[in-house]
């Protein structure tokens, strides 16, 4: 088991060095390490020079593209090596020293129909379901995605649906029939859409054994933020594309709802933008909500 890192990195110098380091301590090392900078404009640069080497890569694109566009191009240059798994996580995301040795050895026993190897994410109360999902019918209610039950995790393993770029293994071969990640997605569910197509080549598992620590970041808060825009809009393209139309309508009306109960007028301006676009089909960018948008008093 060959591994290639694929991290993707902007403006965190300092949670980027911890991370790096961990990687460093791994009792079984990956093949090479890929960090794809995002057009960072903190102290990264410097980092990265310093830190490059044999095995260690930098990637650095000319704008931020996003965790979206950051992802797609670290696996597009990583599949030109001759690593048979890229390992996907992110620049704040901590692997256990063992992390990928309990992967590698899960990966010997497993079926060669197994193309996703999943880490158990770690927050700072416990283990973060969210990362780990899977599609649940529902006859009256149609479809909808739902984290893998905790007690799954006192299992060898299990299998998912979804997976986020957390400590998430895939194998190369596996892209390369997908295809990668949608970058014109920018941020958010760019991984869970990825995962069902990479999901139609064969079985993706999650290995509770190895474990990789990670704040969770929730995107759904009372305040309204830029990033609400892509949360929902790019949820609401994933269930359209593989779910269907009456699946993303009762997803956009779930989000009204949610927004409504905020009670806060600029949130629900922007899901209603999101809610728009997705049904028009709308990605990229928006030229309003982008990363830095706050709402005006």
């Amino acid at each position: 088991m060959d591994i290639c890192v694929v991290l993707v990195t902007y403006n965190r110098c300092e949670a980027l060095e911890k991370t790096l380091a961990a990687y460093a301590a791994q009792t079984r090392s990956p093949r090479a390490i890929l960090v794809v900078d995002n057009h960072s404009t903190d102290g990264t640069a410097a980092l990265l020079a310093a830190w490059a080497g044999e095995g260690r890569y930098v990637l650095t694109l000319p704008e931020n593209r996003g965790g979206s566009g950051g992802f797609y191009a670290g696996m597009a240059r990583a599949l030109l090596t001759d690593c048979d798994w890229l390992f996907l996580s992110d620049d704040d995301a901590v692997p256990a020293p063992d992390a990928l040795e309990q992967l590698q050895r899960f990966e010997e026993k497993a079926s060669s129909n197994t193309v996703a190897l999943c880490c158990a994410v770690w927050g700072e109360k416990g283990i973060v379901t969210g990362h780990r999902a899977r599609v649940k019918a529902h006859t009256l209610l149609g479809i909808k995605d739902a984290p893998v039950p905790i007690r799954a995790y006192k299992k060898e393993c299990f299998t998912l649906d979804f997976f986020s770029y957390v400590g998430t293994c895939v194998r190369a071969d596996a892209l390369r029939a997908a295809g990668l990640c949608r970058e014109e997605f920018f941020i958010y569910s760019d991984d869970f859409e990825h995962a069902l197509r990479v999901g139609a080549e064969g079985e993706m598992l999650c290995v509770p054994a190895a474990v990789i620590y990670h704040a969770d970041n929730n995107p759904y808060t009372r305040q309204a933020t830029w990033r609400d825009y892509y949360a929902t809009r790019n949820l609401l393209l994933m269930y359209r594309a593989h779910f269907g139309r009456f699946a993303a309508a009762r997803r956009a009306l779930l989000r009204r709802l949610s927004a409504a109960r905020s009670f806060n007028v600029q949130k629900m301006r922007v899901i209603s933008a999101a809610i728009r676009d997705a049904k028009r089909g709308v990605t990229g960018l928006h030229p309003v909500y982008r990363p830095g948008w706050k709402p005006k008093n």
